[in-house]
């Protein structure tokens, strides 16, 4: 087969770029303002989503300077002033500053001696389903607290009941208030146990261990066991640190 005449392959190359204009012409005739229209709508959308980007940023900024100052204003005794400016914070579109807004009234009010607006105050709090679970928590541990001594004990175990369980980090005060409870419906059975879980639970503050532990003992809990626990527990710690350190025990013990 004798080559291909180099002008045949020029004339090839023109009619498939014009078939190719040809048909680009026709894909722009009738789809062209369709693509364009969409080109325009998305960067319409991204420069909103930039927009309100920097406005919801710009109210975060505002609330948080609003309610700074409105705490600066409550700790120089200007808690009427901070008042007006935490009902401003508490109505804002944010629920982390309206949590933080309404704990911080709940406070204002408990120094004022009114303990009705407080748990008022934090009720708004529990109530808040956008919250944060951490801000709902303890607003409803510090509500029970204050609220401990006008209910009955069926309704301070009914509310404890969600702490007691897995590892909530509110255990140790639901379940002192549970024990409590338990003993004022003379359910001492109850309550032993759960002073003894306080007791071990290394979550706890000392002096609430300290309090859980004479009430567990008090209630016929074996309370020696809790002391062999953290003997065992820190001979083991002391083991590993002298093991990562490359000491044998009779070094460690030495010191």
């Amino acid at each position: 087969m004798k080559p291909s005449d180099p002008r045949d392959q020029a004339f090839i190359r023109e009619v498939d770029e014009a078939y190719r204009e040809d048909e680009l012409k026709k894909f722009m005739s009738s789809w062209g303002r369709w693509i364009l229209l969409a080109v325009v709508l998305g960067l319409v959308a991204l420069g909103g989503w930039f927009w309100w980007k920097a406005e919801q940023t710009r109210r975060i900024e505002a609330i948080s300077e609003q309610f700074s100052g409105a705490l600066e204003k409550a700790e120089s005794g200007g808690s009427t002033e901070a008042l007006k400016e935490l009902d401003s914070v508490t109505q804002s579109s944010s629920s982390g500053y309206r949590a933080l807004g309404n704990m911080a009234k709940a406070g204002i009010a408990l120094q004022g001696g009114d303990e009705a607006k407080a748990i008022a105050d934090l009720k708004q709090v529990v109530d808040d389903g956008r919250a944060a679970q951490a801000f709902r928590d303890a607003a409803a541990m510090k509500q029970l607290r204050l609220e401990f001594d006008k209910l009955p004990p069926a309704e301070v175990i009914k509310r404890t009941a969600p702490f007691l369980a897995g590892d909530s980090p509110w255990f140790p005060i639901a379940g002192e208030m549970a024990a409590l409870a338990h003993l004022k419906a003379g359910e001492a059975d109850k309550a032993g146990p759960l002073f003894y879980r306080i007791a071990s639970d290394e979550r706890s503050p000392q002096s609430l261990r300290a309090r859980a532990e004479q009430m567990a003992a008090a209630l016929g809990q074996d309370v020696t066991k809790i002391e062999e626990e953290r003997t065992r527990k820190a001979k083991a710690e002391a083991d590993s640190a002298a093991k990562a350190a490359g000491e044998t025990p009779a070094e460690t013990a030495a010191k």
